[in-house]
């Protein structure tokens, strides 16, 4: 039996079902996890589409119980694997990366509702789709969580555990948009000049449909007072890079403070911005803690002509944010002279965190 449109073999049988069962006899799913946790609401599940192809036919029941709910939950994306029961993984290729066509339409007729909807979206790459961008309140990430992940998910779900995961890779809108990735070099992607003809393609803009790094939270987090411990240093030396961060939204949670660093001028292309370090940071609303990065110049060394790894003298912007593309503070630092270094020497990552005591301070709305 195949997927229908598909030539994915479908696992939707109870044979399937017996074999997981038997893998992992005490794993609950999420619908069973959620009737746990809400033992007062009435929780329909409904089958509507597949994991890929083009079958509509299901429509028509999931469709009648997203009407009488309150809150629709639309489990989404494929079955990542190796085999012929997957649609995606090793060995297992396709020419389209976003949803399948019977769960855009899905989410295209759900909308007419006009529900709050929220999309879980499970495989082995992250989701792209204007469906999604135009017509869900939410969208959980889950990629392949395993046994765990109902527990897991349904903590986000309820707001126990705040949504504080960030994007490990850049989204495309398209395949034809790949390779897309937050640290090119100067001059191409979408931070190429706007003499060459298009700004965008001709069917699509060139930015991303995610940009690397980026993810929400149930609260708001805002950066300030930047501070850097000089301004000019040599090739052997660090600079601490400190920040404030306050939660002014009205409950806890988990902001990951990104930090970037771009080589402003240099003697070869490099890239428009690289990730130098990050660390995690939960606060109480209207708490501040200042965060501390210590950066070395050598964490900057490239590789010449010679391929000899290389300080280089010139200046550097430092950015600090939500995201690649959401920064928040921006400062810069002069490196005095250049230096050739050995690569196993150099600086690979920063590691950040808070220091001092934490500062309480009320934000007023």
């Amino acid at each position: 039996k195949l997927v229908p449109g598909t030539k994915i073999q479908s696992d939707e049988t109870e044979e399937f079902d017996k074999i997981l069962k038997l893998q992992k006899p005490g794993c609950k799913s999420l619908l069973e996890k959620l009737k746990v946790r809400l033992p007062e609401t009435d929780i329909t599940c409904a089958y509507g589409y597949a994991i890929a192809g083009d079958d509509c036919s299901h429509f028509a029941e999931a469709l009648q119980a997203a009407e009488n709910a309150d809150l629709i939950i639309l489990t989404l994306g494929g079955k990542h694997g190796s085999c012929s029961v997957a649609s995606m993984g090793e060995g297992v290729d396709a020419s389209d990366i976003n949803l399948p066509f019977c769960q855009d339409q899905f989410i295209r007729e759900a909308a007419k509702l006009h529900k709050p909807m929220i999309g879980l979206h499970f495989n082995g790459r992250p989701i792209s789709s204007d469906a999604v961008d135009e017509h869900l309140n939410a969208i959980l990430e889950c990629f392949n969580p395993s046994e765990a992940g109902a527990q897991a998910i349904v903590d986000v779900l309820l707001g126990d555990c705040d949504a504080s995961g960030r994007l490990p890779v850049t989204v495309a809108r398209n395949a034809g948009q790949i390779p897309v990735y937050y640290n090119h070099p100067y001059g191409s992607a979408w931070h190429q000049g706007d003499s060459i003809g298009f700004k965008d393609y001709v069917d699509l803009p060139h930015k991303p449909r995610y940009p690397f790094g980026y993810g929400l939270s149930y609260t708001h987090f805002t950066y300030h007072d930047l501070e850097l411990s000089q301004t000019e240093i040599s090739p052997d030396e660090t600079v601490v890079i400190r920040v404030k961060l306050t939660n002014d939204g009205y409950r806890k949670g988990t902001e990951v403070v990104q930090l970037y660093v771009s080589d402003l001028y240099a003697s070869r292309t490099r890239p428009v911005k690289e990730l130098a370090g990050f660390c995690r940071i939960e606060l109480l609303p209207g708490e501040t803690a200042q965060i501390c990065f210590k950066l070395k110049a050598s964490q900057m060394a490239f590789l010449d002509d010679d391929m000899k790894w290389v300080v280089e003298k010139g200046e550097y912007q430092v950015q600090i944010g939500h995201s690649s593309e959401d920064i928040c503070q921006s400062g810069s630092y002069r490196v005095t002279s250049s230096r050739y270094i050995e690569g196993h020497k150099r600086g690979f990552y920063c590691i950040g965190g808070k220091i001092g005591e934490k500062e309480i301070s009320l934000c007023e709305k």
